[in-house]
């Protein structure tokens, strides 16, 4: 397969590099059974262990912030208050905005966000317990959290053996055995209860593997990989600008730097709010997959020795186009060189920065070589 990004526009490289990753399937759904993850039926976004939700607090929390570093600091101090434990003492994650009623006190604008606490050591114990089984990468998610969430008023409910799982209106929800089930309802004044099963396809609304539990980065969500496709031409354009003005794609990163702000935006809200697309390009970057062979992670860091290796040669070659061969590994650019004593010197400069290059024609040639 052949990528090519050729001026005045690389869209078509980004449409295949979508297609290529909108290929990969979906995650498993994992039910933890005492120590051990049993697979059940269904997908999700990602690998996903569901855990019981008797042993994690899901709370709806007011955090009408505008950017997700500043509702997870807030956070801690949004919940103190309600639970008994010191805040110290227990494990927090964040999760998605509350899509159901808001509790009293919530903002007018919707502020509310799943929220959970869960004691550090059996957060630990599941990680564990994942990892041992293979799924180092999955989200872990209370079981309650599988349920769909009910129309304003009901509650959804699922009976697992001696367990009942509760989804609340306000897309929170709780488990336990009948009794305890018994005195909540009636304590809430004994709403309608609709028994249901986890859809096909479970989103994860609160993923608990954050902060020390994060999990590893080799794996990337569907918006993670819809931010490391945008993140890749933005930084192929301007990590080549920034090295070398033999690449005329000066316009074209600034169109793909305003897309990559864009869709960290929307993708990743709250780790950029900036205008610097360098500075966007740098965050994206933590995302992008670590090692492997699929592109990005070949052409990037080529096509940067190559740029810089090109520098000093701006004013003797004009790029007009350029092509990335995955199966070959190699990059070819279309030349103009108005010093054709230039290419010695070129191949020279590829050669001492650990790369392989040779003129064919118009067209310069680049592989990998030694670091």
């Amino acid at each position: 397969m052949k990528t090519m990004l050729q001026s005045p526009s690389i869209a078509p490289a980004l449409t295949r590099l979508k297609n290529a990753l909108a290929t990969r399937a979906d995650g498993g759904v994992w039910r933890l059974d005492g120590v051990v993850p049993v697979a059940q039926g269904g997908t999700a976004p990602r690998d996903l262990v569901i855990v019981p939700a008797e042993q994690v607090l899901i709370l709806a929390v007011p955090l009408p912030l505008p950017s997700q570093a500043k509702r997870i600091a807030a956070l801690p101090f949004a919940i103190e208050d309600r639970i008994a434990d010191r805040i110290d003492a227990v494990h927090l994650a964040l999760g998605q905005k509350s899509p159901g009623q808001k509790l009293p006190g919530s903002s007018a604008e919707g502020g509310d966000w799943l929220a959970g606490v869960v004691d550090p050591a059996v957060m630990n114990a599941w990680v564990l317990a994942a990892e041992e089984a293979g799924l180092g990468d999955a989200a872990i998610m209370p079981d309650a959290l599988a349920l769909p969430i009910p129309e304003p008023g009901r509650w959804n409910v699922q009976r697992i053996g001696a367990r009942i799982l509760v989804r609340l209106p306000d897309g929170t929800g709780f488990a336990g055995l009948e009794p305890l089930f018994l005195s909540i309802w009636t304590a809430a004044g004994k709403p309608p209860c609709d028994e249901v099963t986890p859809p096909d396809t479970v989103a994860i609304a609160l993923d608990l593997r954050q902060g020390i539990f994060a999990r590893p980065r080799q794996g990337l969500s569907a918006s993670a990989r819809r931010v490391a496709l945008v993140a890749a031409a933005g930084l192929l354009a301007h990590g080549a600008i920034a090295t070398a003005d033999t690449i005329a794609l000066r316009s074209i990163a600034a169109k793909r730097g305003a897309e990559l702000t864009a869709q960290l935006n929307v993708s990743a809200p709250g780790r950029f709010t900036g205008t610097d697309p360098h500075e966007a390009a740098n965050i994206a970057a933590e995302i992008l997959p670590v090692g492997g062979s699929a592109p990005p992670g070949a052409l990037l860091p080529m096509l940067t020795r190559a740029s810089v290796a090109l520098a000093p040669f701006g004013g003797a070659v004009t790029i007009r186009g350029m092509s990335f061969d995955e199966a070959g590994r190699s990059l070819r650019f279309d030349l103009d060189m108005t010093d054709p004593g230039a290419s010695a010197g070129i191949v020279t400069a590829l050669r001492q920065a650990g790369l392989r290059g040779r003129i064919e024609g118009h067209s310069l040639i680049v592989t990998g070589g030694s670091a």
